[in-house]
């Protein structure tokens, strides 16, 4: 029985220390492209996208309530963000007045334009809370600086940030809205955002945006279509930002990189290389990301070092719920899921 325990015991720790991915499906109502998605918790999801559309559910997925924000049907909401299961901010994408903000707080019944843009220039690409009152939005350039609102009563009023205390934006430098996450806005204050185009930068601020420095990121760029597209924080304020080219989305060897000093220097790992285009990366735990994008899914349980497709083809968004048990996913043509993570069975 020794010699069978040892054995047992050899086979245990040979098993992978992440769990096995399960992939369901959901029937959610939506039936354009998805690129807002919110899980406020394990039973709270909000997806917003094309059409004016957007669902939400209280019950982890089992029923959804699907809507159309009265009146904006030629609206693409390329994100949103969940206070609850009652109140929550659509943020819709396009150039000058179609980038604006609605506001719930009766669970979608009805919503109010609370901004809208008026500079031709500003387009909205993704937002994101600090906590439940202090958040941004990013946009593209005006007068060569990101575009930046802040609002400080969680999302009932916006202004734009002091540009003077933002470096300036290379010509041909933007921030994507693929996922609604080339911004992340951190609990601890930090925060950043990613670009692409003729440059692949990282801006960072330590101080909720008030001042902000920027770094090289080693990605695909000098290209309208190529560049970094997702940024995230996970435990130990490491970092991970994901990209690539999205009209070449199989070309792979610089569409990941990591930074352990708070962004101020970043690489691609070896075990990354085989990485295609992604749009989106969330930490699942302080050794687990994952990533996805229209070619599929990838996952590292070495904090990103190593990378492994669990999924083809992929999703534009993706949310983590339930301390990263579960992973909550949203696409084209309505399609969306959760992948669950389960211990290897034998």
């Amino acid at each position: 029985m020794k010699k069978l325990s040892n054995i047992i015991l050899l086979f245990c720790l040979s098993l992978p220390l992440s769990a096995q991915p399960v992939f369901t499906q959901h029937t959610t109502g939506m039936t354009g492209t998805m690129r807002g998605l919110h899980a406020f918790s394990k039973d709270v999801v909000w997806i917003s996208g094309t059409r004016g559309e957007f669902s939400m559910t209280r019950d982890g997925g089992t029923t959804w309530f699907h809507d159309t924000v009265q009146g904006c049907d030629s609206l693409d909401f390329r994100d949103v963000h969940s206070f609850s299961s009652d109140v929550a901010l659509l943020m819709s994408a396009g150039p000058g007045r179609a980038s604006a903000i609605f506001r719930t707080e009766n669970g979608g019944k009805s919503w109010v334009l609370v901004y809208q843009n008026t500079d031709p220039k500003a387009f909205f690409d993704g937002m994101d809370f600090f906590d439940q009152n202090h958040g941004l939005i990013i946009g593209d350039p005006v007068d060569e600086k990101p575009y930046l609102l802040e609002t400080k009563d969680g999302g009932r009023s916006w202004s734009r940030l002091n540009p003077s205390e933002i470096p300036d934006l290379i010509p041909g430098e933007y921030a994507f809205a693929a996922s609604g996450t080339s911004l992340d806005a951190c609990e601890d204050g930090s925060c950043y955002l990613v670009t692409g185009g003729s440059a692949a930068r990282v801006f960072r601020s330590s101080d909720h945006g008030k001042t902000w420095k920027v770094a090289d990121l080693p990605f695909l760029k000098g290209d309208p279509a190529a560049g970094a597209f997702s940024v995230a924080q996970g435990p130990e304020k490491k970092l991970a930002a994901v990209g690539g080219h999205y009209q070449k989305m199989t070309v792979t060897g610089s569409n990941m990189a990591l930074s352990d000093d708070s962004g101020k220097t970043w690489k691609v790992p070896a075990g990354a290389v085989s990485v295609p285009f992604m749009e989106c990366v969330r930490w699942i735990d302080s050794k687990t990301v994952i990533a996805c994008g229209p070619p599929g899914i990838w996952l590292s349980t070495d904090a990103g070092t190593n990378w492994k497709e669990i999924r083809k083809p992929g999703f534009h968004a993706m949310d983590v719920a339930h301390g990263g048990k579960v992973i909550w996913v949203a696409g084209n043509k309505g399609e969306v899921g959760n992948i669950t993570l389960e211990l290897p069975t034998f």
